[in-house]
């Protein structure tokens, strides 16, 4: 006798044991954070759960249940089977008593032994999560503002305030910022907010990785997010999130954006990508420098090592100012570029040691800002 049978689409299934696998911790203390926790429920709708005790995820989707019931099961191994089945009904029944689960599909058979859910952590309820005060806004501008910015947020490891992104909803923007210390990304988005409820904080940068890449697999169009103390909860038709929210004050980075620039060039974004690339070939690998000499309408790229050789390169771009050379982290210059979208990127420049401003010439409310680096 089954103490929990459902039948579920091998499609659905695979998409939501991608969505919560990552957050499982592959060798922790307590095993059964290796665990995604499945929940048949009566009303056929099954959930999973993963947790790393920092973030707390919960997934939604619809399956024909047969006995209700729950289980943990290992993220891994489970990932492995079901990515490899066939196109058909994937059907789970558990024994209680051994905490064996047989999932069959087709001709395929497997037993895959669970850890009880009662040593699962707390996870997530909707129930509890209606009566709390939540900003709901588009997915699309939120999940702009995450790519536009997360990446340049500094190392999470020491969990410092900069390893954070400074997140600020309006009435009718939505405004992210991150920094390292040697660069500064801010994206302001225009939303649809119809309560009106404001909101600012600062979430880890390592949240905001993992829910674009969870993002790319829901077909949600609006997220609701529901800030407490010390945790934030992002929550969609299909999905809820929670995360710690890191504490202490953001540092004032509007006060480093410059209002104008002195000097200013504009390039094709692919055409100094494609040299930025060749010429980095040569750098030295603990520097990452490459010297940029803004000439009369030409862009000159350098890269040396003492004991490799020497690499250039030069675009056509539009700049009448004087000659400057400033030297940069190539890698910064080249993330920056990356995500922008447009055809042509401005260029904001002071002198050979002041942050210099990145912009794409489409779009004025994102710009990146980066430091120089001193040649000797």
């Amino acid at each position: 006798m089954a103490n929990m049978e459902f039948t579920i689409e091998k499609e659905s299934l695979l998409t939501n044991l991608k969505i919560v696998e990552k957050t499982t911790v592959a060798r922790g203390i307590q095993p059964v954070l290796s665990n995604i926790l499945i929940n048949a429920a009566p009303d056929n709708f099954i959930t999973f759960s993963a947790t790393d005790l920092d973030i707390n995820i919960v997934s939604k989707t619809i399956a024909s249940v047969q006995t209700p019931g729950k289980i943990t099961l290992p993220a891994k191994k489970l990932s492995e089977i079901v990515s490899r089945l066939s196109n058909k009904p994937v059907v789970f029944s558990l024994n209680e008593e051994t905490n064996i689960v047989n999932i069959s599909c087709g001709n395929s058979k497997f037993e895959l032994i669970g850890i009880s859910a009662d040593e699962f952590p707390q996870t997530l309820n909707e129930e509890e999560l209606k009566d709390k005060e939540s900003v709901e806004i588009e997915l699309n501008p939120f999940i702009k503002s995450i790519k536009y910015t997360a990446f340049s947020a500094a190392n999470y490891e020491n969990r410092n305030i900069i390893s954070g992104v400074f997140c600020s909803i309006s009435k009718e923007n939505i405004e992210m910022a991150a920094t390292d210390g040697n660069r500064l990304t801010r994206i302001v988005e225009k939303i649809t907010n119809e309560k009106g409820t404001e909101i600012s904080c600062v979430i880890p940068s390592k949240t905001l990785q993992e829910f674009l890449r969870i993002a790319s697999l829901l077909n949600d169009d609006k997220i609701a997010l529901i800030i407490e103390k010390t945790r934030i909860i992002f929550k969609t038709a299909s999905m809820i999130m929670s995360s710690r929210l890191l504490e202490g004050e953001y540092p004032p980075y509007k006060q480093l954006i410059p209002q104008n620039c002195e000097k200013n060039a504009e390039v094709n974004r692919e055409e100094m990508i494609s040299a930025l690339e060749r010429v980095s070939v040569m750098v030295n690998e603990r520097t990452n420098i490459v010297r940029f000499i803004f000439g009369e309408n030409t862009l000159f790229l350098k890269a040396d090592t003492p004991d490799a050789g020497l690499g250039e390169d030069s675009i056509s771009i539009e700049y009448t100012d004087e000659e400057l050379t400033i030297a940069f982290n190539y890698r910064y210059v080249l993330d920056s570029l990356k995500i922008m979208e447009s055809e042509k990127v401005k260029i904001g420049l002071g002198g050979s040691l002041s942050a210099t401003l990145f912009k794409p010439v489409s779009d004025d409310d994102y710009l990146c800002l980066i430091m120089p680096i001193q040649i000797r």
